[in-house]
């Protein structure tokens, strides 16, 4: 039926839409936005790019993950 299709299609739009935002704002606010902070705390004088942002707020959250992961298991040994 021409309902379910358009019903479908526009909840797969919305539901699109949603991921786009979630990841947007993973990416734009908590990878870029961190990396941003860092580099500008070790460089003050030097403009960052949006990679150099990005690669450097994921791998400080990386590296935030591993500590977390070995203080829980140092807690439980």
């Amino acid at each position: 039926m021409p309902v379910d299709e358009i019903a479908g299609s526009l909840l797969g739009g919305f539901f699109r839409f949603v991921a786009w935002l979630v990841v947007e704002f993973f990416i734009e606010t908590i990878l870029r936005g961190s990396g941003y902070w860092i580099l500008r705390v070790l460089r003050p004088h030097h403009e960052a790019s949006d990679t150099a942002c990005t690669i450097v707020g994921l791998l400080a959250w990386a590296a935030i993950a591993v500590a977390v992961v070995l203080v829980i298991r140092a807690g439980m040994a």
